[in-house]
């Protein structure tokens, strides 16, 4: 029962943002220099993009079990874009990760949001599902949409500051009503 509906939401969430990349709207760039440098002025989504980088360890609840996964996190594709990698400790029966992801998340200074490509092991992406956000703060809240245009699925990425830790919020929709399917913390790794 849990193994199929997490299955099923993280196939939702890696379809929706993965189409993103196969469709993206008209001519948007990311607003980073050349030089692969980004001013990261305080509250911008530089700031917060930068922020997420380094290497963490995910522990929550999703799809309603336990879940610990290693998370790191770095510039990549000349610091257009935050590549995250997410493993989960958790084995199947052969002995692999139940469940792996690469995540890219940029900012798009002429839209004024934030986009995000997620590839994971549940399935390919499915064409005309897209990822983004509009920044509030120290919050992400991505949105996945259908190829009409139709929120299917959210993921709120919050940062805490002073605790220097990140919560990822996953709700999915039951009818009209949002309905929780993660909810998870990442503090920083210690150590080697």
């Amino acid at each position: 029962g849990g193994d199929m509906l997490r299955a099923t939401l993280a196939a939702l969430a890696f379809t929706l943002c993965a189409s993103y990349a196969t469709s993206p709207p008209g001519d948007l760039r990311p607003s980073v220099e050349n030089t692969g440098h980004i001013s990261a002025e305080p509250g911008s989504p530089q700031d917060l993009l930068d922020r997420m980088v380094g290497d963490w360890v995910l522990e929550g609840v999703i799809g309603g079990e336990t879940s610990t996964h290693d998370v790191n996190a770095v510039w990549g594709l000349q610091h257009n874009y935050v590549r995250i990698t997410e493993v989960a400790r958790e084995r199947d029966a052969a002995g692999r990760p139940q469940y792996e992801a690469v995540i890219y998340i940029g900012w798009f200074d002429s839209a004024d949001r934030m986009v995000c490509f997620w590839f994971d092991v549940t399935e390919v992406a499915t064409p005309g599902v897209t990822c983004s956000a509009t920044q509030s703060g120290d919050t992400i809240p991505f949105e996945f949409r259908d190829p009409q245009g139709a929120i299917i699925f959210f993921n709120t990425f919050t940062y805490y500051r002073s605790a220097d830790t990140w919560q990822w919020n996953m709700e999915g929709l039951n009818g009209e009503e949002r309905e929780t399917f993660g909810l998870v913390t990442l503090r920083r790794a210690s150590g080697p």
